[in-house]
Formats: C-alpha cells, sequence, structure tokens
C-alpha cells in the first residue's frame, strides 16, 4: 500500500512539472496570453487558394475580349434630355434650358424647375427656340458636358402644326350638339317670317279679288 502512493505521489509531481515547462516557454515565447488559433484544414486551404486566384485578373486574349465586351455597355448608359435651346451665339456651343416639375419638399407643392447646362454642337444645326435632345458625353471644355443628339423640331413648327383654337371650339359644338341648339331659334325665326310672308300675301290676293 505505500508503494502505491508514492507511485501516485510521483505522476501529480510530474505532470505538475510539465504544466509549468510548457507554462515557462509560452511566456518566452510571447504566446502566454494569446489563445492558439485552430489548423485549418487542407480543403479550406485549397477553397481560399482557389478564391484568390480567381480574384487575380487573367492575362489570356479570350479574358481580355471578355472584358472589353462587358464594358462596352457600359457607354450606352448615358443620360439624355430634352429642353429648348435659349441661346446659339457661341460656335459649336448652345444654351439648352431643361425644365421639370418636382414635388417641393416641406410644402409638397408642384413646382417647376429650370435648369440651364452649355451643349456642344458640332454641325451648328440647333438654332435659338428650337427643341433638342442632348446627352451626356466626354468633357469638351471647362464646363460643356453634354452634346446634342437631335433637332427634335424647329422654332414655331409646333405652332405652326398646331390646330387653331377656333377650329377646336367649332369641334367641340359639334360634337356636343351646341350649333343645333343655337341653329335651333335662327330656324324658327326664318320659318315665321317665310309663314307671316305666306300669309301676308293670302291676304293680299283676296283684298284684290
Amino acid at each position: 500500500m505505500p508503494e502505491k502512493k508514492t507511485t501516485a505521489a510521483t505522476k501529480t509531481t510530474t505532470s505538475r512539472a510539465t504544466k509549468a515547462t510548457a507554462a515557462s516557454g509560452d511566456v518566452a515565447s510571447g504566446r502566454g496570453s494569446r489563445p492558439r488559433r485552430p489548423l485549418a484544414k487542407a480543403g479550406a486551404k485549397a477553397s481560399t487558394g482557389a478564391s484568390s486566384d480567381s480574384r487575380l485578373p487573367s492575362t489570356s486574349p479570350s479574358a481580355a475580349a471578355g472584358s472589353t465586351s462587358k464594358a462596352s455597355p457600359h457607354r450606352g448608359r448615358r443620360k439624355a434630355r430634352v429642353g429648348r435651346v435659349v441661346s446659339a451665339k457661341t460656335p459649336k456651343t448652345v444654351i439648352v434650358e431643361i425644365e421639370r416639375m418636382r414635388e417641393h419638399p416641406l410644402y409638397k407643392k408642384v413646382i417647376r424647375v429650370r435648369k440651364r447646362v452649355p451643349a456642344h454642337d458640332a454641325t451648328g444645326e440647333a438654332k435659338a427656340g428650337d427643341l433638342v435632345r442632348i446627352q451626356e458625353s466626354r468633357p469638351f471644355s471647362a464646363t460643356k458636358r453634354w452634346q446634342v443628339a437631335e433637332v427634335i423640331s424647329r422654332e414655331g413648327e409646333a405652332y405652326a402644326a398646331a390646330p387653331r383654337a377656333a377650329d377646336i371650339e367649332k369641334a367641340l359644338e359639334e360634337t356636343e350638339g351646341v350649333t343645333e341648339l343655337l341653329a335651333r331659334p335662327e330656324r324658327e325665326a326664318v320659318e315665321a317670317s317665310a309663314d307671316e310672308a305666306e300669309a301676308g300675301a293670302g291676304d293680299d290676293e283676296e283684298e284684290r279679288a
């Protein structure tokens, strides 16, 4: 029995000495207070390596062609606005006034907002008063970031093509039947005058007879 107690005490002392040695080694290496990180698995390393490789740009010609094909549609998404040319005095430059309606953030009233932007007109077709469509472009100067895409209508064309107010009123009266209501009293007056004339002519003939 005494031999067993001595063996147990020796094992306890040996384990304590081993733990103390490990702790002293960790303190000496500066890893005493930091917890150890778990080792990553081989599959995880392979996946991270594949993801890092996929992030790197490829130098193959097929990849370069694919990148150019993906980047080309971006040029088509350019802003376009419709406005009226206010001034065309400067060569190859027109001032376009863009008008839009928006709601006031506080008073909730719809207000008209106007903004004037210089646009590049290479052909010089746009004149003052024309309705044009402008599109975003490269910077032509310190202030020009738009260019004239097309001239929608010339000055006065829309007014000349629009129907006159008198014609519109006449068409509305005809559709609603107002012309018939207005013409009925005149028609009755004409018929009454004709009847009176016939009656007067009959009386004159009787007197003569």
